[in-house]
């Protein structure tokens, strides 16, 4: 049930004389009724001094909660404004006759909120109005967080984010290029020490000595070969040490709008199996590998505010779980994620992500293995311990596109030599082609790689 204020003008008039209002009643502008209805629009904590057509016997209010009244005279009401919303104002004569039905807009105090946006940003031209009980804001912008910040004011002003009205322009969206390494560095000791004994047919006494090499451990090895008969036995006595190296795992490339998100994604999904509540399964995947996600933001001064969750998975068949029938492997994971401030061009790294293994490993002959001192002879012992540290360095860059002409391939300039060529000994080689123009080239009329895509600023 609505409460409407009500007001008798003798009981008001007796209990107003000894109130004063200067400073209200002074600003307040004289609103003169000439018909029965009229809409009045006021700002929160404004007033308005209306003067009836009559002499009124009462006056009230339908929602108090939104405007006050007080009556000063007969014909002359003061109106106080409370908080943004409608409401009606009624009087009548003493003959309850309708003199007056105005109603009643409360804005929010737009007044001050002007002055707020002209003295915290007075190179922007913002124009702010109301819109019924809505605030409606405009205007053209050089960031999004100056876009943001203007936006709260607004809402703080209104009361409810739902009542203001955003239509701010961003002069230009910058766009943020995100250069990320994933670096693992491992400490890999791998240690073999000890017999293998193998027997075959055939074959024929041999001594020697040889290496092995792959991409970062070497390997000696001593090999006895002697033909005993029927058979032949190698012992391979293993003296044998790794050390790792640190690898990239991946160096992703990406381009974002400011207060967007992009991902990266370099790896593989797996199946796993799902129950449902009617008992049935259902495959769904799970993905694993070296994965990115980023939301940079390009705040006042041209610096990022940038939000990056980096992850490196791996499938793990140590702690699977086997369902039906069906093992899911289960996954090694290292996260990070943070948000940082920093300029174009700056980096910040991410480091202690550390992984530590640890296999031994005994390969003997049944029996004689176990003999003591003799029992060496007849085993083998595989040590390994694998120490890995997950280092990312983020770079962001500000970019801005650029014309199709000044990009560069690592295949522009590049043509085959032809069949004659090659016969006098050219072999395959880079010969360069006609470049357009605006293109970048060196002293031998090469193109030169550069940037390829964005300008940095």
């Amino acid at each position: 049930m609505k409460k409407f204020s009500v007001i008798k003008i003798a009981a008001a008039l007796l209990l107003s004389q000894p109130v004063f209002l200067p400073g209200a009643l002074g600003q307040a502008e004289l609103e003169v009724l000439s018909g029965a209805n009229r809409t009045l629009q006021v700002e929160t904590s404004q007033g308005r001094l209306i003067r009836l057509p009559g002499r009124a016997e009462t006056v009230f209010i339908a929602d108090p909660t939104v405007a006050d009244i007080q009556v000063k005279s007969p014909s002359l009401v003061y109106l106080s404004a409370l908080k943004p919303g409608g409401t009606t104002l009624f009087a009548v004569d003493r003959n309850e006759q309708l003199l007056a039905q105005v109603t009643i807009k409360v804005t929010p105090d737009l007044v001050q909120l002007r002055h707020e946006i002209r003295t915290l940003y007075p190179d922007y031209d913002i124009a702010v109005s109301a819109v019924g009980s809505n605030v409606l804001v405009r205007g053209t912008v050089d960031s999004p967080l100056d876009a943001e910040n203007i936006r709260r004011l607004a809402e703080r002003t209104a009361g409810a984010p739902e009542v203001v009205l955003n239509q701010l322009n961003v002069a230009s969206a910058g766009q943020i290029n995100l250069r990320v390494r994933v670096a693992e560095i491992t400490r890999d000791v791998q240690k073999q020490i000890g017999f293998n004994w193998t027997a075959s047919k055939g074959g024929s006494f041999a001594l020697s000595t040889f290496n092995t090499f792959n991409s970062n451990i070497t390997q000696n090895t001593l090999t006895l070969a002697g033909n005993l008969g029927a058979f032949s036995l190698n012992t391979v006595i293993d003296a044998l040490e790794q050390e790792g190296l640190l690898k990239i795992l991946a160096e992703p490339n990406l381009t974002a709008l400011t207060g967007e998100t992009a991902s990266f994604l370099a790896g593989g999904e797996f199946p796993i199996l799902v129950p449902d509540s009617d008992g049935s399964v259902t495959i769904e995947f799970k993905q694993f590998g070296v994965s990115l996600a980023f939301t940079p933001t390009l705040i006042t001064g041209g610096r990022i505010n940038l939000h990056v969750r980096p992850e490196v998975s791996q499938l793990d068949n140590t702690n699977a779980v086997v369902l039906d029938t069906f093992q899911v492997p289960g996954l090694t994971t290292r996260r990070a994620e943070t948000t940082v401030e920093l300029g174009s061009g700056e980096s910040f790294a991410i480091a202690g992500l550390i992984r530590n293994d640890v296999t031994h490993d005994v390969n003997k002959f049944p029996g004689l293995g176990d003999i003591p001192i003799l029992g060496a002879l007849f085993r083998s012992d595989d040590f390994q311990r694998d120490e890995s540290e997950l280092v990312i360095v983020v770079t962001p860059y500000v970019v801005k596109p650029v014309s199709s002409r000044r990009l560069a391939l690592p295949t522009d300039g590049f043509a085959p030599t032809s069949d004659v060529e090659r016969l006098l000994g050219k072999g395959m080689q880079r010969r360069n082609r006609e470049v357009g123009e605006g293109v970048i080239v060196n002293e031998m009329g090469e193109r030169v790689i550069g940037p390829v895509g964005f300008e940095f600023e």
